[in-house]
């Protein structure tokens, strides 16, 4: 963990470089210095089926799902909460000046007896 999902009304496909986006907040994840490096995900769906304040098609949104395992105290998740959304603005700032567009974040914890996480070689391959 931490698992970052990005979905976003399809109306912005094109309007930026999504993967850009991804590797950004990727890098704000690491830079954090709370998440495991074997852990980070990064992804991103567009929706396609939408509709937004007055329907006007140029409306768009942004909406982050963050989800963490459990055990860091709240201002260590908001911390990064912050951070995140910060580098996410930030990435948005300089691609959609003049789009009216909606950004949101929502940081989760999970619980830890429900959030299986048992395989990963990840975190073996990442040492060698």
């Amino acid at each position: 963990m931490p698992h970052l999902t990005i979905e976003y009304s399809a109306n912005v496909d094109g309007d930026f470089d999504m993967q850009a986006l991804c590797d950004v907040m990727r890098d704000a994840m690491v830079e954090t210095g709370i998440f495991p490096l074997g852990g980070i995900r990064v992804r991103a769906f567009p929706c396609g089926t939408y509709t937004i304040a007055d329907s006007n098609p140029a409306h768009g949104y942004i909406h982050m799902i963050c989800r963490v395992g459990a055990g860091r105290e709240e201002s260590v998740r908001l911390e990064a909460a912050e951070a995140l959304y910060a580098a996410a603005e930030s990435f948005l700032r300089a691609h959609l000046q003049d789009r009216p567009l909606a950004l949101s974040l929502d940081l989760d914890e999970l619980h830890p007896a429900t959030s299986l996480k048992r395989y990963n070689t990840i975190h073996a391959a990442l040492k060698s």
